[in-house]
């Protein structure tokens, strides 16, 4: 086992001078004695991710929207991936199901579309209520999970900003804070979308480009 600080201070040392680093360890560090991470899942909770949304902001020079300017949503009664994926569904585990808290954006008028492996488009809540989903799907209650690709637009932001956010599905939970910040975000998923990203970023003019990456995907073979 490696420390995971170093881990990353490493990985940075690697990065050209020209990125801009979001070093969110010490703040989920300070924060590690709340429910940022699920027991019976392995992402983040809306809490974590809030945590790191927050140092994000100070990366870019922004201020961050706090918890108390935004609706909070529950869905109880979830059981993740490290129950789903254990062949005799962990009866540990689902004696404690976790709750998954998601917060909304501020701007209320904030929309989203996606388009999933199969190339259909829906309109779609960036938030999205799963109460009577699956309990193994309730994750699912950000950003319409995991597909190729999400158009995210906030008539709020009128500077016509735009950005990108290449993810996996650590990104999920940090799209409801993003948006505020954005006229509009392109979010991929480097898993399934097919494409140049250099070349998608000069289409669309982006001004950021935002790599959101759990730190276990460095050593997997994505």
């Amino acid at each position: 086992n490696s420390n995971q600080g170093q881990a990353i201070d490493t990985i940075y040392e690697k990065l050209d001078s020209s990125i801009v680093t979001v070093d969110c360890f010490d703040n989920l560090m300070k924060h590690r004695d709340e429910y940022i991470y699920f027991r019976t899942d392995h992402h983040w909770n809306g809490l974590g991710a809030y945590y790191a949304y927050e140092v994000f902001c100070q990366a870019k020079g922004v201020q961050a929207y706090t918890l108390d300017q935004r609706k909070e949503v529950t869905f109880s009664n979830f059981l993740g991936a490290f129950y789903s994926q254990n062949s005799g569904k962990d009866p540990l585990l689902a004696e404690t199901p976790d709750t998954v808290f998601a917060y909304c954006p501020v701007s209320t008028s904030a929309g989203m579309r996606y388009t999933d492996r199969s190339g259909n488009t829906y309109n779609w809540n960036i938030i999205t209520d799963v109460s009577n989903w699956d309990i193994s799907s309730k994750y699912s209650t950000f950003a319409a999970g995991d597909n190729p690709i999400a158009v995210f637009n906030n008539p709020a932001v009128t500077d016509g900003s735009v950005c990108i956010v290449v993810k996996e599905s650590y990104g999920n939970a940090l799209m409801p804070y993003l948006v505020d910040h954005y006229s509009t975000i392109y979010e991929i998923d480097y898993r399934y979308w097919n494409g140049n990203i250099v070349d998608f970023a000069t289409e669309k003019n982006a001004d950021d480009l935002i790599f959101a990456n759990n730190l276990s995907m460095i050593r997997s073979n994505y």
